[in-house]
């Protein structure tokens, strides 16, 4: 019998499980009171443990898009085309995107990840952060610098090696990134940014714990700073 899903890679995280899954729920292939397939059909078709399916229902129960019960299943919650944010048919302004809701949120995680980055990061994801953020000061586009972007705010929660708070930053970064690339238009924030971004990776390199948490609240402070001047 054929599939209803596209298998993912093994290293695909449950928030890729539960990004695909709240985008089936959006496009109706579920409707509101409908059972998802159960857990190990779906680590089957995803091609993941189960233990990653079960962090992808945790991810989607917390939003309120799907309900869950031992013994009886997963099914999508009555409410859920109230729940459902689509960024893609959102106006692009920043108070319409309730940017700073977005910010805070990012905030508590971004500063998080950075300490724990600093203590955690494996050598080599260590280089993958300082690599990332050469490619940020280098950008000759405005395409590159948002990819280069996204790939070094990515390994720097890959380095802090807590699966739910990485996975809980991914789910804010696509909403945010809408804020990101209205707030780089604005004059002079690259050139304000370069340097906040490099004291993070320069903290995480050095293993100066403090120093990341630091420069990580300081980089959010900035965003906050432009956010109330913009709105």
């Amino acid at each position: 019998m054929s599939s209803l899903f596209e298998a993912l890679p093994h290293s695909t995280l449950a928030a890729d499980v539960a990004k695909n899954l709240r985008a089936w729920i959006d496009s109706g292939r579920f409707q509101p009171g409908e059972f998802l397939p159960s857990q190990k059909e779906l680590a089957a078709q995803f091609g993941v443990g189960l233990s990653t399916i079960r962090e992808a229902i945790k991810i989607l129960t917390a939003t309120g898009l799907v309900q869950s019960h031992p013994g009886k299943g997963t099914w999508v919650s009555e409410d859920a085309a109230f729940r459902l944010f689509k960024p893609a048919s959102a106006p692009n302004r920043l108070k319409e995107l309730k940017a700073r809701q977005l910010y805070e949120a990012r905030s508590v995680i971004e500063v998080a990840l950075s300490t724990l980055a600093a203590e955690r990061a494996t050598p080599e994801e260590v280089q993958r952060i300082l690599d990332a953020q050469d490619r940020v000061e280098n950008a000759l586009s405005e395409a590159d610098y948002i990819q280069a972007d996204i790939d070094f705010h990515r390994a720097v929660a890959a380095g802090g090696h807590n699966e739910v708070l990485e996975q809980f930053y991914h789910l804010v970064q696509d909403l945010f990134l809408q804020v990101v690339t209205e707030l780089i238009h604005l004059p002079n924030v690259k050139e304000a940014s370069l340097p906040l971004q490099r004291a993070i990776a320069d903290a995480i390199a050095r293993r100066d714990i403090e120093a990341a948490q630091h420069a990580a609240m300081e980089h959010m402070n900035y965003i906050a700073r432009l956010l109330t001047e913009y709105e």
